[in-house]
């Protein structure tokens, strides 16, 4: 079969070629693979980043954000059922045993597309049904979005689990740096919870200021506003998301929080450049307001079942919005060109399966 592969370590690499079809042991359910999205974990690793191979592979199939249907079924994942499967296999310390991967306290786990396990850019993968989550037919076409929106999942109920620490909290007022995939997926949820969001990003683009008012959000650019600006008055933002990538606006959003707010981290930033900071003054804010600053990664089975239903919420309410996050759309036999970054797209898939034809447009 045909799958978007990399030699890890090795900058450059990516191609499309053939893999050997994977082989179902007992258990597993074999899924053909409709889309795939690609995000800048995937240029890291093809840029030689990071990324391992699984033993015995010189490549790595990457793709982490899947789609796909049954081909042959297992249990209640029966043929043609429309899944989505998650990222990171646990490697057996105690919270992994428990089914919380993505809490590792070992740190050996491995990953889907990314360290040690083959990704879903293929035609098709084996894996067992407890990794595999059956979405309804009425987001099949957006479904592609459910494994970056669990980023954002996690980080609020991760940020609601750390707020039961009071006995009042009410937050009204967001703040959501990036206006990428990870940022406009954190918008829908915080929208949807009812949350005034007020999504951020350097360069202006007013198409995604006009994308955004459809589902009641403010956009603006740091170029023509700074950050402190358009934070509001100090003190006035409950839920900082951070979601650019940058460590300077991480730091800066520290100095933005209101009494008992939260800074939700979603960036992994490489790198050792050195940055100035009023640290004097971020440190007095974060103590005296008992201030939160939360990283989270990966995601648990628990926010990929909220993200379906986020999904389907979200679609009923604002029809179309998912669907014009996805931006471009390319066979698999053009998926390798597809991994450089383009600033003016939001979200890249890669058709591989014909799923009823193309809902939301043929890859160009």
């Amino acid at each position: 079969m045909k799958a978007l592969t990399v030699i890890p370590h090795r900058p450059g690499s990516g191609e499309v070629r053939e893999v050997p079809d994977p082989t179902p042991r007992d258990g597993e359910a074999l899924v053909d693979v409709v889309r795939v999205g690609l995000c800048g974990t995937d240029a890291e690793i093809e840029r030689g980043e990071y990324g391992e191979a699984p033993p015995g592979s010189e490549v790595l199939v990457l793709g982490h954000e899947s789609f796909g249907r049954v081909a042959r079924g297992v249990g209640a994942l029966t043929k043609g059922t429309p899944v989505v499967a998650s990222v990171r296999r646990p490697d057996g310390c105690p919270n992994c045993a428990r089914g919380e991967q993505d809490m590792c306290l070992w740190g050996k786990y491995t990953e889907r597309g990314i360290g040690g396990l083959h990704g879903y850019c293929a035609e098709r993968y084996a894996e067992r049904p407890e990794y595999l989550f059956a979405v309804p037919e009425k987001i099949a076409a957006v479904a592609v979005l459910l494994e970056p929106l669990t980023i954002s999942e996690k980080g609020w109920r991760h940020t609601i689990a750390a707020q039961r620490r009071m006995t009042f909290w009410e937050p009204k007022r967001a703040l959501v740096t990036g206006a990428g995939p990870v940022g406009m997926l954190a918008a829908i949820l915080l929208r949807l919870r009812g949350l005034d969001v007020t999504v951020v990003e350097r360069t202006e683009k007013p198409e995604r200021r006009a994308l955004l008012g459809t589902i009641g959000a403010t956009y603006a650019a740091t170029s023509v506003t700074p950050l402190v600006e358009l934070a509001g008055p100090r003190g006035h933002v409950d839920v900082a998301l951070e979601a650019t990538g940058s460590a300077q606006v991480a730091f800066a959003l520290m100095d933005l929080l209101g009494p008992n707010g939260v800074l939700v981290l979603t960036s992994v930033t490489g790198g050792m450049r050195p940055l100035e900071v009023p640290a004097d003054d971020i440190n007095k804010r974060l103590v005296l307001w008992n201030a939160l600053v939360l990283g989270t990664v990966n995601a648990n089975a628990v926010d990929f079942r909220q993200g379906i239903a986020d999904l389907v919420a979200a679609e009923e309410r604002w029809p179309g919005f998912l669907g014009s996050l996805i931006t471009r759309r390319v066979p698999l036999a053009r998926a390798a060109e597809a991994l450089t970054h383009d600033p003016t797209q939001i979200k890249t898939v890669v058709e591989i399966g014909v799923d009823g034809g193309f809902p939301l447009g043929p890859p160009t």
